[in-house]
């Protein structure tokens, strides 16, 4: 059969359960990846593979889901919500838009206590945080980053763990090569849980994507103390393996080669499964000449001493931000007749690499390809070939081919046609940065992107949405900037940001309405917010002093005027930002699909389905159907027969059926549901939850809402 029907035994455990759930609110215990009635870690479990072995909902009756209960925020003007909440013993544990993380009563929803982190930072969006049980105490314990800060807090109640470092709290500084005067300009913080394998707590960082940056290493806590145990560099030392790849002195002026996407965890045999980012800065690399190892690996690492084993790279001397970005799959596969354990890789590009967990060995050939090499800009030295797996073919559109452009019209057919070879713009997917400008297809938004592949281990089959969209890139000269100081707030912010948050500052369907939110942000925090950037939106660091002020003086609606900052290792080179490549009336220049979802037989390296993932509202009033969306986060795979997803900018959640890609069930949500779903078991019933953000317009102030059969 496609998927193994275990409702006899989850039905057993259930009434098992029943008896213990009030004591188990307090109560905490290992919780077990085994157990199908949680949720207890990022992707379900260590193996990321976002599959639950529930089958109580099912292809039959999927059908019949409906809200069992809704948390909401508080109050009003909140973030994203881009959270996987994790359920354990009957607790929710959830990160609100007030950026505060709470325990709920998983069966109802009632909020048992709440934490509101204290770090000062500026912060970025959280996805996840790992729950660590102490089995000499028998307590659980939740770790998590926030700003610049490791948090360690007790499960039972939110309070802080006095035993993890200073009172419950390690500078997320140490370990790293920023010096103390360079704070200010290189940000550090992480977005995406971490990894516990026996007293090691391992987790990557996010740095900053522009120059002032550092090298993004990974990094092993100890999980009772805070104590640093172990470093691996990512941009390695003289005399390391892997520094000949880089300039002399390359740790001390470049940076990024992090993981920011999550990790997958082989307890069995003590390996961890890192991918890594692109170098800083993405998109220019004249002062990182050569291959720039560990950037864009998938890396193998001892998880008790964090030496490494084996590493792929997917993209040599990164200049697109090809990073790897979605956490690797282990499963187990049936290749040429062997059962082999494996690790799979989603990335940007579109591609699925599938290793031999223990080797590393390509489990189907990767061809080294011959690609342009003739760049425009000043020094630049791209690498002669990149790496292409010979199966599974690509999950997404490769280049921007002239037969992909859009034929909704036929002026706009030949408005795109006419840009492209007017302006003289690049449209393969490795042709070298420059400053005419260049489309880009897949995007640094994906392909895959950090929701990465949900996967049924018992059928070997990945499931992985897709983005579909093409991007305008400009590398831009940061002398030549200051031609702008001139222009006002508005001008500069509709220039740099009305794209996302559109012209007004109420949002778009890819960026949220801060309208509200930056006027309450002191002008010293928006400033640096706008600096830092928060994933996806990028670091403007490299703007003027004075289009800073300018925009800052717009969005807080007062005259803002900085005292001079002087920012050390700034790049020659900025660029034009994530902005998809559309035409008049802001049509995309490419044909539908715009997202897809895709199902991919690891065993035999095919594709065996592709769908359109989610809905155009403008095409859909133009009558066109099935155009699929802009997407982000990701899916889950169930026992049941079933993927679940949101992640779509139309605000559904969907259920698609694993056999045949057909949606059997939707569901409007009141915001959009970028973030995984998660589903567990109480008293014999199965839930779906999905994080929500917030929507002002429908006066929606984000939470979660969470599905059971009637």
């Amino acid at each position: 059969m496609f998927f193994l029907k275990k409702t006899d035994v989850i039905i057993a455990c259930a009434v098992l359960t029943a008896s213990l759930t009030l004591a188990g609110f307090f109560y905490l215990e290992q919780p077990s990846a085994a157990n199908p009635e949680e949720w207890p870690a990022f992707g379900h479990d260590v193996s990321n593979n976002k599959y639950s072995s529930l089958d109580l909902i099912n292809t039959k009756n999927v059908s019949d889901l409906q809200v069992a209960w809704e948390h909401e925020e508080e109050q009003d003007n909140g973030s994203s919500v881009l959270f996987n909440p994790l359920i354990v013993n009957g607790s929710m544990y959830a990160f609100m838009p007030s950026e505060k993380l709470v325990a709920l009563n998983a069966e109802t929803g009632k909020k048992i206590w709440e934490f509101k982190p204290d770090s000062t930072d500026v912060s970025t969006w959280t996805r996840g945080v790992t729950y660590h049980h102490d089995a000499a105490q028998n307590k659980g314990y939740l770790l998590f980053v926030y700003g610049s800060t490791l948090y360690s807090i007790q499960a039972e109640n939110g309070k802080l763990n006095a035993a993890f470092g200073e009172k419950g709290k390690v500078d997320f500084y140490t370990g790293l090569s920023v010096d103390a005067s360079m704070r200010k300009a290189v940000h550090v913080t992480m977005n995406a849980p971490g990894v516990v394998y026996e007293d090691l707590f391992i987790v990557g960082c996010k740095v900053p994507d522009e120059l002032p940056s550092t090298s993004g290493d990974i990094r092993a806590f100890n999980v009772n103390t805070g104590k640093l145990e172990w470093v691996f560099r990512v941009i390695p030392e003289k005399g390391e393996f892997g520094a000949d790849t880089w300039p002399a002195g390359a740790r001390k002026k470049n940076g990024g080669a992090n993981c920011w996407g999550g990790m997958a965890l082989d307890e069995d045999r003590g390996i961890v499964y890192v991918p890594t980012a692109s170098p800083s800065f993405d998109f220019y690399g004249a002062d990182r000449e050569g291959q720039n190892l560990f950037a864009n690996c998938l890396l193998a690492l001892n998880a008790k001493t964090g030496k490494r084993i084996w590493h792929f790279q997917t993209t040599h001397h990164d200049l697109w931000d090809r990073d790897n970005g979605s956490p690797p799959n282990l499963l187990t596969v049936n290749h040429d007749g062997k059962s082999i354990d494996a690790v799979a890789l989603a990335t940007k590009l579109g591609y699925v690499f599938l290793f031999n967990r223990e080797t590393g060995e390509p489990l189907f050939p990767i061809e080294e390809v011959p690609v342009p090499t003739k760049s425009d800009m000043p020094g630049e030295k791209p690498w002669p070939t990149q790496p292409f797996p010979t199966k599974p073919g690509p999950f997404a559109r490769q280049g921007f081919k002239e037969e992909y452009i859009t034929d909704v019209t036929p002026e706009l057919n030949k408005y795109f046609k006419d840009q492209i070879k007017n302006n003289g713009y690049q449209t393969g997917i490795y042709e070298p940065p420059n400053l005419k400008g260049s489309v880009i297809l897949p995007t640094a938004h994906g392909g895959s992107n950090w929701g990465g592949a949900s996967l049924n281990p018992q059928t070997g089959v990945m499931f992985v949405n897709s983005i579909d969209l093409p991007w305008f890139l400009k590398l831009t000269e940061i002398k030549g900037l200051e031609a702008d100081n001139h222009l006002s707030g508005e001008q500069l912010f509709r220039m740099y940001c009305g794209n996302c948050h559109g012209p007004d500052k109420k949002g778009t369907a890819y960026g949220p309405d801060i309208s509200e939110r930056a006027r309450k942000l002191s002008a010293e925090k928006l400033d640096l917010f706008i600096k830092k950037g928060a994933e996806p939106m990028p670091s403007f660091q490299h703007l003027p002093q004075p289009q800073l002020d300018a925009i800052v003086s717009f969005l807080k609606g007062e005259n803002i005027v900085s005292a001079p900052k002087d920012v050390a290792h700034k790049e020659p080179y900025g660029f034009s930002g994530y902005d998809f490549y559309k035409g008049p009336d802001d049509h995309f220049a490419i044909k539908p699909p715009y997202g897809t979802l895709n199902a991919i037989d690891l065993n035999k390296g095919e594709i065996l389905w592709q769908v359109p993932l989610g809905e155009d509202e403008k095409l859909a009033g133009m009558g066109i159907k099935n155009s699929g969306s802009f997407n982000r986060g990701g899916g889950i795979a169930t026992a049941g027969g079933l993927i679940f997803i949101a992640a779509t900018v139309d605000g559904k959640i969907r259920a698609f059926d694993q056999k045949t890609g057909e949606v059997i069930w939707n569901k409007a949500l009141p915001g959009n549901g970028f973030s995984i779903p998660s589903t567990y078991a109480i008293r014999g019933r199965q839930y779906i939850t999905v994080g929500v953000s917030p929507e002002p317009a429908k006066k929606y102030r984000g939470g979660y809402v969470t599905y059971m059969l009637k």
